[in-house]
């Protein structure tokens, strides 16, 4: 049998939305919506601790002589995450042990002083050029051996001391290696009137379209996170929240779970280990050995693609090179199978509708479709405006069932945004629709799409005539 044809015609609406008398205040710049539109990343954990796992690093310095990945891929890296869907890379810079992946000239503790010297940032850089995803560094703003070389006399830590180290490595990132497409600050930069570095400041110079996970008012494009590192957002995930401060907040933060009339665009960023967070070593962002066959399924990341990338969020997927220097095979089977699943249970619609009428848009098939999944986009460019939708599904005017041809409502929610994807399961149905319910003036849908496979036709009583 053929697949379904999608009549564009004859689309009925009842009502308009509800709309709310007010604007949203928060406005996403073009590099955020396309940040938005990349949707899966992957977060590349690397630190001189998998080469000594059992080292302490609360009160012990691994040597940098412990740092030998022989077989150091980074294309092999970039292949596995491209397999996965991944359009951006990110790199731990410098993690907890505050060893360094790159010859930074501002401390001895870093790859240029190990037995393999290979900069492995510039091979990363040059690996996401290779093979089109835009690359990104995690940059640790914490770690013992920090705090050992920039302590005073007296005990205490010089923060001003601190603060240039910070800068002056970003500094040598953006400049050596850039553009850096994201950066990503782990647990947020120390709040300035607490005497944290100016980085707004330092973006603003030289980077000023980066992207900043954990970033600061005075930077453009800030990214919040939302959830439990396990690839769950919230909900109901807005793209607009707003500052945490206080003297409970000493580093610069955002509301996680946000609201409509925030004033920050700052979406939500969710991050993952690759491994079973309850089992597996330092929660599963680390590679060890032993934790090869706690590697998550690609199933089981499908099914945390639907509860981000499905909640407005992207979804950040960690990925963990082991002591040779590659990703492990458990790892990069996961990865190939999540992305086949995603690209063949979300990859070609069986239907799609893209212009809105009276609030809603509807997707109408000439023959009966088992869907899925269903997902809507909004249209962002002015700001999150829909508020609360509904999803609905009725039979065709031509056709009698008791005569019975209403919209039967089968979902509803507040938040779209970037994406919003409803599992439906298994509904046989001949048309589906997204109705706003309420929201700001003008809120726009920006395409609906239904996945699934078209059944067998059959009559079920005689044509209206």
């Amino acid at each position: 049998m053929d697949a379904p044809h999608l009549n564009t015609g004859g689309v009925m609406v009842e009502q308009d939305y509800r709309v709310i008398d007010h604007e949203p205040v928060a406005r996403p710049t073009q590099q955020i919506l396309d940040w938005s539109d990349r949707e899966i990343g992957v977060l590349i954990h690397y630190d001189i601790e998998v080469f000594d796992p059992d080292a302490d690093l609360n009160t012990e310095q691994v040597p940098a002589d412990k740092w030998r990945p022989l077989q150091l891929d980074t294309d092999q890296w970039i292949r596995t995450a491209k397999e996965a869907g991944a359009t951006y890379a990110l790199l731990t810079a410098k993690h907890l042990s505050g060893f360094c992946l790159w010859p930074t000239g501002q401390h001895p503790y870093h790859v240029g002083n190990a037995p393999v010297n290979t900069d492995v940032i510039g091979e990363f850089f040059s690996s996401c050029r290779k093979y089109g995803l835009k690359p990104g560094v995690y940059f640790g703003l914490f770690s013992k051996y920090m705090e050992k070389i920039c302590r005073n006399a007296d005990g205490s830590i010089d923060q001003e001391m601190m603060n240039r180290i910070y800068m002056k490595q970003i500094e040598e990132i953006v400049i050596h290696y850039g553009p850096v497409y994201e950066i990503w600050f782990d647990g947020g930069i120390l709040r300035p009137e607490c005497g944290g570095p100016d980085m707004p400041g330092l973006l603003q110079r030289i980077s000023p379209d980066t992207i900043c996970f954990g970033g600061e008012p005075g930077m453009s494009n800030v990214l919040r996170w939302s959830g439990s590192e396990q690839g769950v957002a919230v909900p109901e995930c807005w793209s607009a929240a707003h500052w945490i401060d206080g003297p409970d907040h000493p580093h610069v933060t955002t509301d996680s779970y946000g609201a409509p009339a925030d004033p920050v665009w700052a979406p939500v960023e969710v991050d993952m280990p690759p491994r079973d967070v309850i089992y597996a070593w330092q929660g599963g962002w680390m590679y060890r050995k032993e934790d090869d066959d706690k590697t998550y399924s690609g199933e089981y990341l499908f099914s945390r693609y639907l509860t981000s990338v499905g909640r407005n969020a992207n979804l950040l997927l960690g990925m963990l090179p082991d002591q040779t220097g590659r990703i492990s095979e458990d790892q990069v089977a996961s990865f190939t199978e999540f992305g086949r699943l995603v690209r063949e249970r979300l990859g070609r619609p069986a239907g799609e509708a893209t212009e809105q009428q009276q609030g809603s848009m509807a997707v109408f098939f000439n023959y009966p479709v088992d869907v899925s999944y269903i997902s809507a986009e909004e249209d962002q460019s002015d700001g999150q405006r829909i508020l609360e939708w509904v999803l609905e599904t009725r039979w065709p005017d031509d056709w009698c069932r008791n005569g019975d041809d209403h919209w039967i409502p089968i979902a509803q929610g507040q938040s779209i945004g970037h994406k919003r994807i409803i599992s439906i399961g298994h509904l046989i149905g001949y048309a589906f629709r997204v109705r706003i319910v309420s929201g700001y003036p003008n809120a726009k849908l920006k395409r609906v799409r239904v996945y699934g496979k078209p059944q067998q036709y059959t009559v079920y009583c005689e044509r209206k005539v």
